[in-house]
């Protein structure tokens, strides 16, 4: 009882902290600390405070930069496409090997800020922010804002429950595109999460795909039967052997509509992986 009544107390401080200064500082689980709003989400928090459900994505991601360990002679390159306010970012810099750079792509103005709020304590140019959505093709495109922050998208309004509260123009790139202007060789790590438009992030990296030039890929799943067949179609096309990941676990399951309609709560993400890093993390098995 003394322990319930001080964790109230804990998070009734927390919660005031949010209200008189609009943020406050947390620290999770996985080692990760980072800048929380009133209207955003942490990550492997306590019931009651701002969250998410899924740590499922952080414990694969840890498990993928075991798997790639520190390659000798070059600098491993990890993508955040839809970052959010940085939660993952993190993970990937915290996880990842030295020599390493995570390119993190976030184009709402108010995330894009609270984003560099929370990175901007990192080593220089270890995660390196760029204002701009990823899609499948290169120009710009209508964004859409809504209440919940972590819910902003490309394809405009994701039911009752997004709220939207302003349509506006933001710049667009692929991930084709970036890695040839950067002169990259490819992209070691690819996280996306932009709200219902990921599989047209991955279809703007066909070129990067078909060359095997990204190894791992943890992405959102589609809402629906129909995309998420596409979506897993093309990935296995390029070679990449896949899996669901289980929400808050470090299981995996396999990738199908048989899995997804069997899993007690629908699965959020799933893991992509060409076939030697697979083969240590056990992914398509």
């Amino acid at each position: 009882m003394i322990r319930y009544i001080k964790n109230r107390l804990w998070l009734i401080r927390r919660l005031l902290l949010l209200k008189i200064r609009g943020r406050v500082h947390h620290s999770d689980r996985f080692g990760l600390s980072y800048w929380l709003w009133e209207n955003t989400r942490a990550m492997g928090t306590p019931s009651g405070e701002p969250r998410t459900d899924d740590t499922g994505v952080l414990e694969q991601l840890r498990r993928v930069y075991e798997a790639i360990g520190q390659p000798d002679g070059r600098q491993v390159v990890s993508v955040d496409a839809g970052t959010y306010i940085g939660v993952i970012s993190l993970a990937m810099f915290r996880f990842g090997p030295v020599n390493h750079v995570v390119h993190s792509f976030e184009a709402d103005d108010i995330n894009y800020s609270r984003l560099d709020q929370n990175v901007s304590g990192l080593p220089g140019g270890s995660v390196v922010i760029h204002k701009t959505a990823v899609s499948n093709h290169v120009g710009t495109a209508e964004f859409t804002r809504n209440r919940d922050p972590g819910t902003n998208s490309l394809i405009g309004g994701l039911g009752d429950s997004a709220s939207p509260t302003a349509v506006y123009t933001v710049p667009v790139t692929t991930l084709d595109t970036f890695v040839e202007e950067q002169g990259l060789d490819g992209i070691d790590v690819l996280k996306i999460d932009v709200e219902g438009a990921d599989l047209e992030v991955l279809l703007g990296a066909s070129s990067l795909l078909s060359s095997g030039r990204i190894r791992a890929i943890v992405v959102e799943i589609p809402l629906t039967s129909v995309r998420r067949a596409e979506m897993n179609e093309l990935l296995v096309g390029y070679g990449l052997r896949l899996a669901y990941i289980v929400r808050n676990s470090t299981d995996l399951i396999p990738a199908g509509e048989v899995s997804y309609a069997g899993s007690p709560r629908a699965p959020l993400n799933m893991l992509a992986a060409k076939t030697d890093l697979a083969n240590r993390l056990e992914v398509g098995l």
